[in-house]
C-alpha cells in the first residue's frame, strides 16, 4: 500500500511543475475539505484506495468525479485514463464519436478505460505529454459546438476557478507543513462541549452529562416521548445563547443554573454557568458557531413573508426553531439574494449544491436563477436510478423528507456563514448544532445518509441529536455517544451512559432496538403466525435466497429420495 499523502504531494509537485511552465496549464483539485480529507494531505479527488485528476470540466453527478480522469491506485501504483458518462447521454456520445477510437479505450458500458504500464509519475507524465494533448484538440475543436451549454458538457477550466482552487490546497499544505512543528494540542481550532449539568429546568430537576471526548462528533439522546429529551436540548441552547429562562421554563423553584464545560481551541476545559442571578458579560453564542432545530422544521422564510421575518440574524433566533413549532427557517432564496448584492454569492453557490446533491443522491442541481413570473426562485432538479432528469419544481413541491433536509441544511449552512464570514469551505466551520428528533419525516435510507453526509460534510461541528429511530446509529461515526433519558415522578429527568456499554458498530437495527438504547422487549410482528419460524436473516436478499434454496430442496426431496437418504443415514448408524 503506497502512503497515499506522499503520493497527493508528488502529483502536486510534479502537475505544479507543468503549470509554472504554462499558466494555462489547468488541473482539478478536491473541492472540500470533507471529511477532513485536506486536514490529512488529499489534495484531489479519490479515497484510500484511488487518487484521481482531471484536466477538464464536466462532472458524472452519479460518481460525483469528474467525466475524464487520471487514477493512481495507491494499492499497487497500477494507472488508467476512466471516463465515465453516467451522467448524460449527450456525453457519451461525444466520447463515442470523438475519443474512443483516437485514445484506443476499452469500453465496458458507460464507463471508458485506457491502461499505462510504467511507474505513476512517468505515466501521469506520459499521459500529459501524449493522450491528454489529443483530449485537449479534441474538446477545442468540437466541444463548443456539440454541447450546448458549459454546465452540460466538457470543456476546459477557467483560470478564475483553477486559481481560487489552487489557493485553498495551498493554505492546506502551508497549514499542515506548521503543524508538523507545533505541539499536538495546538493544532485544534474549534469548540465543542464537554460537559452539561442542569438544575431546576423543565422537567429536570438535576442531570449531568459529562466526560464527551473532543474526538466524539455526535451525541445521541434517546428515550420515551415526554422523558426530557427535548428540554435538554433547550437548556444546552439557553446556555449558549445567553436566552432569558422564564418562569414556565422552571421547576421546583424561583431559579436555573446550567453549567457548560467547553472545549478550547487548544482542546483545555473552561466552565461557563448560565445563572439567572448572576449572568454574566460573555460573548453570545458561547461556541464559535451554533445553531439549533425542533420537531417542525419544514417553513422557510420564503418570498411573501413580512419584512418582521426577513430580519437579519441575530444571536436571539439562533434556537427559535428549537423553543418554538411555528418559527420560521432561512430560505436559501432570500439568502442567495442577499450574498448577490454583497458579492459574496458565486462561491458559496458551488459548495451549496455541491453539499445539498452530495447529502441528497437523487438531487441533481439546483437553480438559483430561475424567474417564477417576475419572481426570482429556487428550483430543485431530481433525477431517477436510470439518470433520467423529472420536472424541476420549487421547494414547496419536494416531498416533506427532501423539504426537511433541504430546509435544515440550508439553514446551517446560512447561519454558519454569517457568523463565521470568513470561512468559505463548509467543511471549516465550527462549533455545535442541536438537532431534536434528527429522523422525522425522513425514508430510513435517509435518516442514516442525513448523519453520514453532514458527519463528512461539517467535520469540525459537534452534533448533539435526540432520535427515536435506531436508522440514524447505522450513520454515526465512531466514538460517538449515546445517553438515554428516562423520567420518574420522584427524580424527574434521569439521564444514562450506554456508549460504554454498547459498540455500535456491531449492532444491527433490530439488536440496537432491544438493546438498552431503545429497550423493546419484543419486536416479533402482532401479525407472525406462530407455526412458522421468526426470519432473522440479516438482509431480505438473504431471505430471498434462502427460500429459492429451500424451493430447489423441495422439489428434489421427493417422498421416495427422503425415504432413500433416511435408510442411508440409519444404515451409517448401525
Amino acid at each position: 500500500m503506497l502512503n497515499p499523502q506522499a503520493i497527493h504531494n508528488e502529483v502536486y509537485d510534479l502537475l505544479k511543475k507543468y503549470w509554472q511552465n504554462d499558466p494555462s496549464f489547468h488541473f482539478t483539485f478536491r473541492k472540500s475539505n470533507r471529511d477532513g480529507r485536506m486536514d490529512n494531505g488529499y489534495w484531489f479527488y479519490g479515497n484510500d484506495e484511488y487518487l484521481a485528476v482531471s484536466f477538464w470540466t464536466g462532472i458524472d453527478w452519479k460518481n460525483k468525479t469528474p467525466n475524464i480522469i487520471f487514477v493512481i491506485l495507491l494499492d499497487s501504483g497500477d494507472t488508467y485514463l476512466e471516463i465515465n458518462t453516467s451522467d448524460s447521454d449527450k456525453k457519451r456520445r461525444f466520447i463515442n464519436d470523438y475519443l474512443v477510437d483516437s485514445l484506443k479505450l476499452e469500453t465496458s458500458g458507460k464507463r471508458y478505460r485506457k491502461w499505462y504500464s510504467d511507474e505513476y509519475l512517468t505515466s501521469l507524465e506520459e499521459f500529459i505529454k501524449g493522450d491528454k494533448i489529443v483530449i485537449d484538440g479534441i474538446i477545442s475543436q468540437y466541444s463548443q459546438s456539440f454541447f450546448s451549454s458549459i454546465d452540460d458538457g466538457i470543456y476546459f477550466i477557467s483560470d478564475f476557478d483553477f486559481k481560487n482552487q489552487k489557493e485553498k490546497v495551498d493554505q492546506y499544505r502551508n497549514r499542515i507543513s506548521k503543524q508538523n512543528s507545533l505541539p499536538v494540542e495546538t493544532i485544534s481550532n474549534f469548540l465543542k462541549i464537554e460537559e452539561v449539568a442542569v438544575e431546576n429546568y423543565g422537567p429536570i430537576k438535576n442531570i449531568l452529562i459529562n466526560e464527551i471526548p473532543f474526538s466524539s462528533q455526535w451525541v445521541f439522546l434517546t428515550g420515551e416521548n415526554g422523558t426530557g429529551k427535548t428540554s435538554i436540548l433547550r437548556a444546552i441552547a439557553t446556555a449558549i445563547c445567553g436566552k432569558e429562562i422564564i418562569s414556565s421554563e422552571l421547576t421546583d423553584s424561583d431559579t436555573s443554573v446550567i453549567r457548560l464545560k467547553l472545549f478550547t481551541s487548544s482542546a483545555d476545559i473552561i466552565p461557563y454557568d448560565h445563572d439567572e442571578r448572576k449572568l454574566p458579560q460573555f460573548s453570545f453564542p458561547l461556541t464559535n458557531g451554533f445553531a439549533a432545530y425542533g420537531q417542525s422544521r419544514l417553513k422557510t422564510n420564503h418570498s411573501g413573508l413580512s419584512s418582521q421575518l426577513l430580519k437579519s440574524i441575530t444571536t436571539s433566533d439562533l434556537a427559535a426553531s428549537l423553543f418554538n413549532d411555528d418559527s420560521y427557517l432561512i430560505d436559501l432564496q432570500h439568502q442567495f439574494d442577499k450574498w448577490r448584492i454583497e458579492g459574496q454569492l458565486t462561491e458559496r453557490k458551488v459548495y451549496i449544491t455541491e453539499i445539498l446533491t452530495d447529502i441528497l443522491p437523487n438531487l441533481y442541481n439546483i437553480n438559483f436563477e430561475d424567474q417564477i413570473g417576475d419572481i426570482p426562485a429556487t428550483t430543485y432538479v431530481e433525477k431517477d436510478h436510470e439518470g433520467a432528469e423529472f420536472r424541476k419544481v420549487e421547494y414547496g413541491k419536494l416531498a416533506s423528507g427532501l423539504k426537511s433536509m433541504v430546509a435544515m441544511i440550508g439553514d446551517i449552512l446560512v447561519r454558519l456563514y454569517n457568523q463565521q464570514p470568513s470561512v468559505t469551505d463548509p467543511s471549516e466551520f465550527t462549533g455545535v448544532v442541536l438537532i431534536d428528533e434528527i429522523d422525522i419525516h425522513l425514508h430510513p435510507k435517509l435518516q442514516k445518509q442525513l448523519v453520514q453526509q453532514l458527519t463528512k460534510t461539517f467535520p469540525k461541528i459537534q452534533f448533539i441529536a435526540s432520535t427515536h429511530s435506531p436508522i440514524p446509529f447505522l450513520g454515526a461515526p465512531k466514538n460517538s455517544q449515546i445517553f438515554r433519558v428516562e423520567r420518574s415522578s420522584e427524580d424527574g429527568v434521569r439521564v444514562k451512559r450506554l456508549d460504554e456499554l454498547i459498540e455500535l458498530g456491531d449492532l444491527l437495527p433490530n439488536t440496537i432496538l432491544t438493546s438498552p438504547i431503545f429497550g423493546l422487549d419484543d419486536i416479533v410482528p402482532e401479525s407472525h403466525d406462530q407455526k412458522k419460524i421468526v426470519r432473522t436473516e440479516v438482509t431480505y436478499s438473504d431471505i430471498e435466497f434462502n427460500d429459492k434454496v429451500q424451493e430447489k430442496i423441495d422439489s428434489f426431496l421427493t417422498d421416495e429420495k427422503e425415504q432413500q437418504l433416511i435408510n442411508l443415514f440409519k444404515a451409517r448408524n448401525q
